[in-house]
């Protein structure tokens, strides 16, 4: 996920008496106006942003704009804004089931860390329980993340060539990963698709090899850990 010049400013919601635990702690990130746009919005009057995004919060809203106490809750999508004015628009990170709200550099992420290494397709499908997805690396920022902060063990990539062989997609939104991307992020040498006959089966997921650190392909029956990531827009 990637915003155009990203402004984060973050807060957490208190007072939440009364609301469900999946709503009780959320994360809010102002984002630049143009880069960002809103739909199925309700207008509202809020006497502050707090107000406002305490109306977001009960309605679980992907995200919230406010000027001049006039707040519009609703849905967003990563799309040039051409409404002009000055409003404010914050995007939301729901802390349900231990996702929180990451920076990096200019790119940011709603997170949820794994403890247990299983195998790809039940990572995949526990981060689908969630109404996430593996995380993907489709910035250098993201993968420097991943540098920074896990030296010590390899995770599950959102990215397979499971359909296709040699075709890597994304498991956000199902897109092929370029060669060009493959060529920047994986380590040298792969993806080599390693064949083991003993088992039968082929490299058709994605991981983060630590030791490297880079992406590498392994059989999806690898148990490894792995991050789910919550898209920012588009809330149900």
């Amino acid at each position: 996920m990637r915003f155009s010049k990203l402004s984060v400013f973050v807060f957490l919601c208190l007072n939440c008496e009364g609301l469900t635990d999946e709503r009780r702690y959320v994360f809010y990130h102002k984002v630049e106006q143009n880069s960002v746009t809103q739909y199925d919005t309700i207008t509202l009057q809020a006497k502050s942003r707090i107000d406002c995004a305490r109306e977001c919060q009960l309605e679980k809203c992907a995200c919230f704009s406010y000027s001049n106490e006039a707040c519009s809750i609703g849905k967003c999508d990563l799309a040039a804004n051409t409404s002009g004015g000055s409003q404010e628009i914050y995007v939301s990170c729901y802390g349900n089931d231990g996702f929180n709200f990451i920076t990096i550099g200019s790119a940011s992420a709603c997170v949820w860390v794994s403890t247990n290494a299983t195998s790809y397709m039940t990572a995949r499908d526990d981060c689908r329980a969630k109404d996430a997805h593996l995380y993907t690396v489709k910035t250098m920022e993201k993968l420097t993340w991943l540098q920074s902060n896990y030296n010590s063990m390899s995770l599950w990539i959102g990215l397979n060539d499971i359909d296709v062989e040699g075709t890597y997609r994304w498991e956000d939104d199902n897109t092929v990963c370029s060669q060009s991307w493959i060529n920047q992020t994986f380590a040298t040498g792969e993806p080599n698709n390693h064949f083991y006959p003993g088992g039968n089966y082929d490299e058709d997921c994605i991981s983060f090899f630590y030791s490297v650190p880079l992406l590498n392909d392994a059989p999806c029956v690898s148990m490894n850990t792995y991050i789910c990531e919550k898209p920012f827009f588009n809330f149900p």
